[in-house]
């Protein structure tokens, strides 16, 4: 009799077992790690914000030394939000999972970018600049998209 379940309730477990993580990170990990952002990101606000999209300083002092600063982030969506974007690209329009996690994405470089620059000892950052990558591989002659690379770069400069 054990072993009639063990050989039903096994199989089940290893079907069921990736969804359940996948739900795990999706509705308990992600959120955590969006409220800690969110946490650094307010740090950061209250020291001012040092990224700028601008190509000269607008301080008109006399900028003593400048460096390349970037900062990357690769993310991907969980199995769960990949189910819930193909049933949502069924309907056509935006398809808000997708657009979280993109965002996500760019805020996180930008901290990041932050980070680097008040660790690097510069006073700010000018002509800051994002770039998105969208990674894929191919599979069965079809392309599948796996994740998304934001790069966040500028031109870190101190007075």
């Amino acid at each position: 009799m054990l072993e009639a379940v063990f050989w039903i309730v096994f199989p089940i477990f290893l079907a069921t077992s990736p969804w359940i993580l996948s739900g795990i990170g999706t509705f308990i990990y992600q959120p955590k790690k969006k409220q800690q952002l969110l946490v650094r990101e307010q740090a950061s606000a209250q020291r001012g914000d040092v990224l700028s999209t601008l190509s000269k300083p607008l301080s008109g002092k006399e900028v003593k030394q400048t460096q390349l600063v970037l900062a990357n982030v690769v993310m991907s969506p969980s199995w769960i939000q990949i189910l819930i974007g193909g049933i949502l690209s069924l309907f056509g329009g935006e398809i808000n999972v997708f657009t979280k996690m993109v965002d996500w994405s760019r805020r996180e470089a930008k901290q990041r970018l932050r980070e680097e620059v008040e660790a690097s000892d510069f006073d700010e950052v000018i002509n800051m600049r994002l770039e998105t990558t969208i990674m894929t591989k191919t599979k069965g002659g079809k392309d599948k998209t796996t994740g998304v690379e934001i790069l966040a770069y500028g031109t870190a400069i101190k007075y």
